[in-house]
């Protein structure tokens, strides 16, 4: 019999959580991780950051994002820079969702948008303004995604 690869790892991770049984899941995810699936560190942080069948660790959670991000995987850019965000931390914040929109992340011209959006008087402007157009026009931008920044750029006088 054939030892299982690393995506098999993966995949069946994925079907374990889609059963509800997140700490096989988990466990699956781990062995996909150290096998080199990428995107399975991501899963990994997620696991950690929301509490999904282990207890949850933000710190922990943030360290295989950083992995993930820094193996090239989009959503772990993107989850990196959330937890800067929701800690304050906008330099941060701004760094890895520009990561994760240089890579394909549409939600994260929105998410750019917002962070400039969020300097009060002293926001810049024109960035505010070319992100939020960007999120308007990514491919890869959720429908939900793509009216938040239409309705953003509605409200500070411009058109979609």
């Amino acid at each position: 019999m054939q030892e299982p690869t690393r995506d098999d790892w993966f995949f069946a991770a994925n079907d374990a959580w889609d059963a509800g049984a997140h700490k096989k899941a988990l466990s699956l995810f781990l062995k996909a991780a150290a096998a080199g699936e990428t995107h399975a560190l991501n899963s990994v942080g997620y696991f950690l950051d929301h509490g999904i069948g282990v207890k949850q660790d933000s710190a922990a959670a943030r360290l295989w994002y950083r992995k993930a991000a820094k193996a090239g995987d989009i959503a772990g850019c993107a989850n990196l820079a959330i937890c800067y965000r929701d800690e304050g931390n906008f330099r941060w914040a701004r760094f890895w969702f520009e990561r994760a929109y240089a890579q394909g992340d549409g939600d994260a011209a929105l998410e750019l948008g917002r962070l400039f959006l969020w300097e009060g008087p002293h926001r810049n402007h024109r960035k505010v303004v070319d992100y939020l157009t960007k999120a308007t026009l990514a491919a890869s931008v959720t429908p939900d995604g793509k009216k938040e920044a239409g309705r953003l750029l509605k409200s500070m006088g411009r058109k979609e």
